[in-house]
């Protein structure tokens, strides 16, 4: 059996686009992380060159992205998924913004990570999934995300979650790298049917305005505390 990845991906500038790749193995049904690695990349072009080498020839079974995997062609580019969030999470409704105004190396490098790995992604049957990091660790903890003032509880969290430890040759350095390896994570859950919630198939909301542009996506989520 050839290897297997799970690999994260937040978009940024120059030298903060976080990228992360998670060798798994298949275990009694599940899949299970056997390591982690980790970068901030100069551009996209160098994203895409590191994990096509870090990954080589094996197989890409999941990816998660802090990015947008699907439009809206409704007011704004709200999506229902974004509408879910904003109610669910009070506490971090801000954190969750209107697509259309989001900032351009979010729209256009995660539309173009999605676009460049399309072929792969397609003959790896790679499962993709969005993810939100920061409202994602909220969701999890139940403490908003501040990397100025937690990083280190934050990414030793993150390890934990990942059942890689806390070990000395794993650095989270930024918060870039933080969400791609909490995007690897929701993918790994997925993957794993654990987060059973797919914020892309909400029942009983208004879908008629999806754009889909790379193929169907997921966007795993934890399940949400009940209301108080």
């Amino acid at each position: 059996m050839s290897e297997a990845f799970v690999i994260g991906y937040d978009p940024g500038g120059i030298g903060m686009h976080g990228v992360v790749v998670l060798p798994v193995e298949r275990h009694k049904g599940r899949w299970i992380p056997r390591d982690l690695k980790v970068t901030a990349a100069d551009t996209l072009q160098h994203v895409v060159a590191w994990v096509n080498d870090t990954c080589g020839g094996g197989r890409i079974v999941a990816a998660g992205v802090d990015t947008l995997t699907e439009w809206n062609s409704g007011r704004g580019g709200w999506r229902p998924a974004d509408k879910w969030l904003r109610r669910t999470y009070p506490a971090v409704r801000q954190s969750v913004k209107a697509p259309a105004g989001l900032r351009g190396s979010m729209v256009m490098s995660g539309a173009a990570f999605l676009k460049l790995f399309e072929e792969r992604f397609r003959s790896d049957a790679t499962r993709v999934t969005e993810a939100h990091p920061k409202v994602c660790y909220f969701a999890l903890t139940g403490e908003k995300a501040s990397w100025s003032g937690d990083r280190e509880k934050m990414a030793s969290w993150l390890l934990r979650e990942l059942t890689v430890g806390n070990r000395d040759d794993i650095c989270v350095a930024d918060d870039h790298r933080f969400d791609a390896a909490t995007a690897a994570l929701a993918a790994l859950r997925g993957l794993n049917g654990d987060w059973t919630l797919d914020l892309h198939a909400l029942e009983d909301v208004d879908h008629s305005g999806r754009v889909r542009f790379c193929g169907p996506t997921h966007y795993w989520w934890p399940d949400p505390p009940p209301p108080p």
